[in-house]
């Protein structure tokens, strides 16, 4: 063993613990294992002054022989815990002598980028439902509208009636004029205005009916006012308070895709972590 590879290996514990993550060291010279050090959950089962031809497809077999460093991600498939493993050539005068491989747990990585690929699936759900609030909100806000400004053409329609309600009843009352003038006519008459004296009374009575019946028309008209301008008030009410659920639905909005922003930078954080 070289002075290099026996420095590499008497440190180990030291280099372990320079490691964030759970660590499995490993240290080799040309033909077999001279170091070995598990990790807490990663254990590849090996033994110090195993032959290295034992693990010919290993990484470390590998840098052995093509003297090139090798990074590897390996899926929690192999050991239960997914782990990345780098190796690098250990060299003297231009030759390799020997490898040194970490293999580092890259759980939390994993956990974090599953994460962000949750919540990036989640948000994009929440994105799609607040749009689809936005849309119905401002459809019952167009409506709104419409019902407004129909409330409003009704008011005006209303007063149409009134005016023609005041006609009627300026027609009755000259009716009932005309009526009273016809009996005193046909009073005057004597008999001879009996039969004029009849059709007089009906246009008194026609008179008066009309003018009764415009009375109750009025009536109802007034009340059917009083409740457009109540239907009128709370289409207004409803219409501020859809205005300030659209200006909130536009602030959710906005937030979700200020959170979509952060998740997928965390798992394209991730993501470039596996392949650094």
């Amino acid at each position: 063993m070289t002075h290099q590879l026996r420095e590499i290996a008497e440190n180990l514990p030291i280099i372990q613990q320079s490691y964030p993550e759970d660590t499995c060291l490993i240290l080799s010279d040309k033909e077999k294992i001279i170091g070995y050090l598990p990790g807490e959950a990663i254990d590849l089962k090996l033994k110090v002054g195993e032959s290295m031809s034992k693990y010919k497809k290993s990484a470390t077999y590998r840098v052995l022989q093509t003297g090139e460093k090798i990074r590897e991600e390996i899926p929690a498939d192999m050991l239960g815990v997914p782990y990345i493993s780098t190796c690098t050539p250990i060299k003297q005068n231009g030759q390799v002598i020997g490898a040194f491989a970490a293999v580092v747990s890259n759980q939390k990585m994993e956990d974090l980028r599953k994460g962000a690929e949750k919540l990036s699936s989640v948000i994009s759900q929440m994105t799609a439902f607040s749009e689809e609030i936005a849309a119905i909100t401002n459809s019952s806000a167009d409506k709104l509208q419409e019902l407004s400004q129909q409330s409003e053409a009704m008011k005006n329609n209303m007063k149409s009636v009134e005016r023609i309600i005041q006609q009627v009843k300026e027609i009755s009352s000259r009716s009932n004029i005309l009526g009273l003038n016809a009996s005193i006519e046909a009073a005057r008459s004597g008999e001879f205005g009996r039969g004029f004296s009849v059709v007089a009374n009906e246009i008194r009575k026609m008179a008066a009916n009309s003018n009764s019946a415009a009375e109750d028309i009025q009536q109802q008209l007034e009340l059917t006012q009083k409740e457009i301008s109540k239907i009128n008030a709370s289409i207004q009410e409803i219409a501020a308070q859809t205005e300030e659920q659209s200006a909130s639905t536009q602030e959710f909005h906005s937030m979700v895709e200020r959170i979509s922003d952060t998740a997928e930078l965390l798992n394209k954080h991730g993501k470039t972590h596996q392949k650094a």
